[in-house]
């Protein structure tokens, strides 16, 4: 057998052939693998242990720096981010972004969305409050997974901590 017979016999795949599998693989995987976190849950946990995250940060850091903070929300846009109390040049009182790297503006993962916040001191204004003496404001965080799941994570006021409930849990 001479190398020419081996030629003719066995073609292979041309390089447009290849780059053509790979750009409809690559596109498949695109629209495809976002689902499955969706389907897992894995956004809405992403996105309770990030707000959960920022929660801690803040009581902490209020205690540490004797300062007062809240973390506001955007519902619509499902955004969040720190303010910290400030003194203006005009020696008034108000809350401004923090400019640290931990509590910087972030928001919810996917297709995760905020249903409401309700805080029961201020139950139409959504932030939570955060005093120099680890106080956190109690507050009910209703999220929805991509599809119609209802979930709610309880913010505890003495110490912080956050807990996921499945459902939507009306404010004790």
């Amino acid at each position: 057998m001479g190398r020419g017979s081996m030629r003719q016999g066995s073609r292979g795949f041309t390089l447009i052939e290849l780059a053509v599998v790979i750009v409809i693989l690559g596109v498949i995987m695109v629209l495809v693998i976002p689902t499955f976190g969706e389907l897992s849950g894995a956004n809405l946990r992403r996105s309770s242990r990030h707000l959960t995250a920022a929660i801690r940060f803040l009581r902490e850091d209020a205690q540490a720096k004797k300062a007062v903070y809240r973390l506001s929300f955007d519902i619509p846009n499902g955004r969040y981010w720190a303010e910290g109390l400030a003194v203006t040049v005009e020696k008034t009182v108000e809350f401004k972004r923090l400019g640290s790297s931990l509590a910087y503006e972030s928001g919810l993962f996917g297709r995760t969305t905020f249903r409401d916040i309700r805080v029961p001191g201020h139950p139409d204004e959504p932030y939570i409050l955060f005093t120099p003496d680890g106080w956190v404001e109690k507050a009910y965080i209703h999220i929805r997974d991509g599809g119609d799941k209802d979930y709610t994570l309880i913010v505890n006021p003495l110490t912080g901590n956050t807990e996921l409930v499945e459902g939507y849990v009306e404010e004790r």
